[in-house]
């Protein structure tokens, strides 16, 4: 399987800007449980979206059935194991839950726009 680098290169370049801009209010103002609360959220938020990417570049070249069973199925599970991720997260490890759930939503969201993008682009590509 031949994997197109460039969305995973953009979900790094996203990260880096972030990155900047966050970094000093963090430290600034933040505690040490927002802080670690801000990067368990992004890292679920990252790994979320990279599996996503990497399902729809697994099932590019299949049939329309495997592509839908691939692309929903996998958006189902990736959805559960978010879930699980943040309740164990919270209730197991005593995760700042504000923190932990924003840095989640905010990048989800943020990465959710090009990812949405990329998957257009490749249906296109299938017709």
């Amino acid at each position: 399987m031949k994997v197109d680098w460039g969305f995973p290169k953009r979900v790094l370049l996203i990260c880096a800007v972030l990155v900047v801009l966050g970094v000093y209010p963090l430290l600034t103002y933040g505690t040490p449980e927002i802080t670690a609360g801000v990067i368990a959220g992004s890292v679920l938020a990252i790994l979320n979206v990279l599996f996503g990417y990497f399902s729809i570049e697994y099932a590019k070249g299949k049939s329309n059935k495997t592509f839908l069973k691939a692309v929903l199925g996998g958006m189902g599970i990736r959805l559960v194991v978010s879930l699980t991720a943040v309740l164990i997260l919270v209730r197991v490890f005593d995760f700042h839950i504000v923190s932990l759930v924003s840095s989640f939503l905010i990048l989800y969201f943020s990465f959710m726009f090009p990812l949405i993008l990329m998957y257009n682009k490749k249906l296109s590509m299938r017709k």
